[in-house]
């Protein structure tokens, strides 16, 4: 197993656990968020459910991460998972900030988000699709 796909596995798997933790978090300390103003409720379970997406984003690309023989995709693939892994950080961080920031603002999993989908699944895509294209033909 390379170390990037190793990486992306304990990245994701660890996230998976973190979630789990955070659910017992959010039951613990905050009685499973009940009596909270509705937007507060939101900003809480909509980070917890971003981190959990991060997560499985990293866990299946440590599954199925690829390695290709032309350098350029090589090189995108390699930015593609440095935005893959630091997105469950942005999430997990905008988790435990954003519910008690006014206006409901969403600095860090607006990051996050934008690490997923922008830079990881999209830079991941540019670099297989080509490739896949190609050997279909």
């Amino acid at each position: 197993m390379t170390l990037i796909k190793r990486l992306h596995f304990v990245a994701g798997f660890s996230g998976v656990i973190i979630f789990l933790l955070t659910g017992q978090y959010m039951h613990q300390q905050h009685d499973h968020l009940q009596g909270m103003p509705n937007d507060v409720r939101m900003l809480f379970r909509s980070a917890h459910i971003y981190f959990l997406l991060a997560s499985i984003i990293n866990l299946t690309a440590g599954l199925y991460w690829f390695q290709f023989p032309q350098r350029h995709k090589v090189i995108l693939q390699y930015i593609a998972s440095a935005f893959l892994l630091v997105a469950p950080f942005f999430l997990l961080l905008g988790f435990f900030t954003e519910p008690h920031m006014t206006d409901l603002v969403r600095p860090y999993s607006r990051i996050g988000l934008y690490a997923l989908f922008g830079a990881g699944v999209v830079l991941s895509y540019l670099g297989f699709a080509k490739t896949n294209l190609k050997s279909a033909e």
